[in-house]
């Protein structure tokens, strides 16, 4: 009775329906569409990354690129600000406040380094917008310390008198090793001085530095526009007053110290 029982409950576990249902798969139409479903998420997913990937790479590059603006605004507002009347001796014998005003050069001597990045001794500070192959303009910049008023006195390369004052004539502008690119890819670089207001005249911005007695810029700016395909730079304009600003006198250094007139 036993074993009937048993047999009985073994033919029914392995019936005909039974193994047909253990010996059936997924057919080759539920694996066509699995493996589409699968291929459609990994193709979203893969064009998700790229998008995200891409839009990450350009907001680390516009980022980059503020920061350079920013790095090289502040550089060149404390190099303005730092400015020292200084004046140095010219091949005559005479004594000449060295400073260059034009829309594309600034020439003078600053308290503060790119290199040291703090306010130590004097350097020479020299500003050159040039203009490239593609029409295109960069910003650079050459730096050296100050040793002695005739080195400086090279530079001179007379004096032009007009009825408003004196315009200085300089040595160009000498690229090479120790120049340095502040700035490029810009439609537009010009720089501004300000004069103070005189007798019966306003104060002015002007691009072109005439001396008068040995004075130098109340404040500079400096404007510069992003050419187009160099980002999406806004134009920016940056203004600087000078610490050191005298109308009257201008300051001569010594080997054994910086004395007035």
């Amino acid at each position: 009775m036993t074993r009937g029982i048993v047999f009985q409950q073994t033919a029914q576990l392995t019936g005909p329906g039974t193994q047909g249902r253990a010996e059936a798969g997924i057919t080759l139409l539920e694996l066509l569409v699995s493996m589409t479903i699968v291929s459609l998420l990994a193709t979203t997913a893969l064009f998700a990354w790229r998008v995200g990937s891409s839009a990450w790479l350009k907001a680390s590059e516009r980022l980059e690129k503020d920061r350079t603006v920013l790095a090289v605004h502040q550089l060149v507002e404390e190099q303005m600000a730092s400015m020292v009347p200084y004046q140095a001796w010219t091949t005559s014998g005479g004594r000449e406040v060295l400073f260059q005003g034009e829309p594309q050069t600034a020439r003078f001597v600053s308290r503060y380094s790119l290199a040291r990045r703090a306010a130590s001794g004097l350097y020479l500070i020299e500003y050159q917008v040039a203009e490239q192959a593609d029409g295109t303009r960069q910003l650079l910049l050459n730096e050296s310390p100050v040793w002695g008023n005739e080195e400086l006195g090279t530079l001179l390369a007379g004096a032009e008198s007009r009825p408003e004052g004196v315009v200085q004539k300089f040595q160009p502008f000498e690229r090479g090793p120790q120049t340095v690119t502040l700035i490029e890819g810009l439609q537009e670089c010009r720089f501004e001085y300000y004069r103070t207001p005189g007798p019966n005249q306003p104060g002015t911005w002007t691009d072109q530095w005439i001396l008068r007695s040995g004075e130098v810029p109340q404040a500079m700016r400096m404007h510069a526009v992003a050419a187009a395909g160099s980002g999406e730079l806004r134009p920016e304009t940056m203004v600087a007053a000078v610490r050191h600003f005298s109308r009257r006198r201008a300051q001569v250094l010594f080997p054994f110290g910086l004395f007035r007139q």
